[in-house]
């Protein structure tokens, strides 16, 4: 039999190998770029040992409050349909302002009528966090029970936050099958607006109401540095009843049809005009049309890729290739260069387009420059673009396998995933969320339900499988889909909220590197101004760890936009923030163990309210 990683995926994500010399020629990009040590093509013969120690996630579900699942409607009429597939995730925000993250979970759909073909909505949920990460269900209360007029939700998959007015409360957008909402959120009684918060629906005031076909991950950022976060938003495939048609892997069980049944739809680019609308503005902008193998958005990031200071855009595709638009915008005008092929994070390292659900940007090796990474199908590895890129020169090169991540195979079907530091060592490790995407699995998998994994770095060298160390809630495999990071106890620990399909969503609780210090902040604009694009770092022992401002990541999820720096047992350093306007902000002695407010220009940091010691 070939090697592991020459095996090709099943039907659900083919994958089509090209030369890599014939993709990288061109302008935007160089491959010249120095690309350290080179990335065999299979796991690596001497994979790192996981590194034992007691479990670094607390299964903290039941005693949370949150009670609430993602329904797919398979158990209502079982269509098993692509629509089935994708399951939600889950949003991070604080909602209220008491310095305590509250949790958004999107439920699904289900089918109703006649012949079971209506595609009906089921209700979402917002869970007020009580501090301790106990959570009491407000959604009723605070105006989420369904959507302007009355009307019920739609089937609702992903969310994302922003301050979309600048008004310094977050809103909220929900995404799904043919529609999104946006909610705006505003005070109870406007002459005190601290003091009771609530959500109205703006949907169709904001202009976002027409012309969605199928929405899944979405990402604000202020792309034309007007201060105004801009929103992009994945769309799927063009499917519907009458593109249904049966498929099978085995050749006799009827199963969901693949992505490769259908052509992706062209994804929208939305500016914010800053009078409380969005504009389309996804041709001018030059987002890549949709086709056959085209623009099958599921996952997308807004990150700052080459430090130009203008937040770039990468996009996770699945089954076809991958996006990396280069911001070249002015204000008042969004303009976005697809180089995704040209910079070397369209593909894998066999020249293959993969099945690419999750993303996130990190800095796993120290280098000062956010590496990407994607989880993807089964027969795939999940990839990691270390980021090598020269001033005018974004370049990445594919560090899976050099990196240790092949050892943990290629059965794993992956969906929302983060770098995060789990043990507070100063390292960001890796945590991948797994579940097949089709019913009867028949390649490397065979499981429907999967463990999540959880890859520790090893001092900036390598990844060590540490999914036994992710505590008793991997110990049962799950379909699992959506995941939010963040710290909902303020105790510096990254804790984990998972969506799963068609069973409760689980809290997980950070517990590891009791004995380790840690240091939060928070990046705040001037006239809370949108300031994804900004990065921050954290120099102690003659080493930098960086974390950068980020819009969307994981998969159809929001999380925690405060930095998190683990420091091990030294808990002194300095702190430099760099602004998306180049400008640089030093800060010495700040106190470690607890979190930080920076508004640009300002020279003193404040503690955050409810967080920290």
């Amino acid at each position: 039999m070939p090697p592991a990683s020459l095996i090709s995926r099943p039907p659900f994500g083919l994958a089509v190998s090209v030369g890599l010399s014939m993709v990288l020629a061109g302008g935007g990009c160089s491959p010249s770029a120095p690309a350290g040590p080179p990335a065999p093509s299979g796991p690596a013969a001497h994979e790192p040992e996981a590194p034992p120690g007691p479990p670094l996630f607390e299964d903290v579900t039941t005693a949370s409050g949150v009670n609430f699942r993602y329904r797919n409607g398979e158990d209502t009429a079982d269509h098993l349909s692509i629509l089935e597939s994708l399951g939600g995730g889950a949003a991070l925000v604080d909602y209220d302002g008491d310095g305590q993250l509250d949790l958004f979970l999107p439920g699904g759909g289900g089918f109703a009528g006649q012949q079971k073909r209506d595609i009906v909505g089921n209700p979402c949920k917002l869970y007020r966090n009580l501090g301790g990460a106990k959570f009491e269900d407000v959604t009723e209360a605070v105006g989420l029970g369904g959507l302007a007029g009355g009307r019920p939700w739609f089937y609702s998959h992903g969310a994302a936050v922003a301050d979309t007015d600048r008004d310094g409360w977050p809103d909220l957008l929900v995404t799904g099958w043919g529609a999104v909402a946006l909610f705006r959120n505003v005070p109870v009684d406007p002459a005190a607006p601290a003091k009771g918060r609530r959500f109205v629906d703006v949907t169709a005031a904001a202009g976002l109401g027409e012309g969605i076909a199928w929405a899944t991950s979405a990402a604000f950022a202020d792309l034309d540095a007007d201060g105004f976060p801009d929103l992009y938003l994945c769309q799927y495939v063009d499917w519907s009843w009458a593109k249904n048609p049966p498929c099978h892997y085995d050749g006799k069980t009827p199963d969901v049809c693949p992505p490769k049944q259908f052509d992706g739809l062209t994804h929208k680019l939305y500016r914010n005009t800053g009078r409380g609308a969005f504009a389309d503005v996804s041709r001018e902008a030059g987002l890549v049309p949709g086709g056959p193998n085209q623009s099958k958005g599921l996952g997308v990031l807004v990150v700052d890729v080459d430090g130009d200071g203008r937040p770039d855009v990468y996009v996770a595709n699945d089954t076809v290739d991958n996006f990396l638009y280069l911001n070249k915008s002015r204000p008042g005008a969004l303009r976005l260069d697809e180089r995704g092929l040209k910079c070397g994070v369209a593909r894998d390292d066999r020249g293959g387009a993969n099945g690419s659900m999750g993303v996130d940007a990190g800095d796993p090796e120290g280098t000062g420059r956010p590496a990407l990474w994607v989880t993807n199908y089964e027969n795939e590895l999940h990839a990691l673009y270390r980021n090598d890129s020269t001033p005018d020169r974004p370049f990445f090169h594919f560090r899976s396998s050099a990196a240790g991540i092949g050892a943990i195979g290629q059965r794993f079907v992956g969906w929302g995933t983060a770098f995060l530091d789990a043990d507070l060592d100063g390292w960001e490790d890796l945590y991948v969320a797994n579940g097949h995407a089709i019913r009867f699995p028949t390649g490397r998998a065979t499981a429907r339900r999967q463990r999540p994994v959880l890859l520790l770095n090893q001092g900036g060298k390598r990844f060590a499988d540490a999914g036994g160390r992710v505590g008793g809630y991997a110990e049962t495999p799950r379909l699992a889909r959506g995941v939010a990071f963040g710290d909902l106890d303020n105790d510096g620990r990254t804790d984990l909220v998972v969506s799963h399909v068609n069973e409760p969503a689980a809290v997980l609780r950070g517990t590891g590197g009791p004995d380790h210090h840690w240091i939060g902040v928070r990046l705040v604009g001037k006239d809370h101004a949108c300031v994804v694009g900004a990065k921050a770092a954290w120099e102690a022992g003659g080493r930098r760890q960086t974390r950068f401002v980020k819009g969307g990541g994981s998969y159809a999820s929001s999380g925690d936009r405060r930095l998190l720096f683990g420091l091990g047992a030294e808990p002194a350093g300095r702190l430099v923030v760099t602004w998306p306007d180049g400008t640089e902000q030093t800060f010495d002695g700040l106190a470690a163990d607890r979190y930080y407010r920076i508004t640009q220009g300002s020279a003193k940091p404040e503690r955050e309210p409810g967080a920290g010691k």
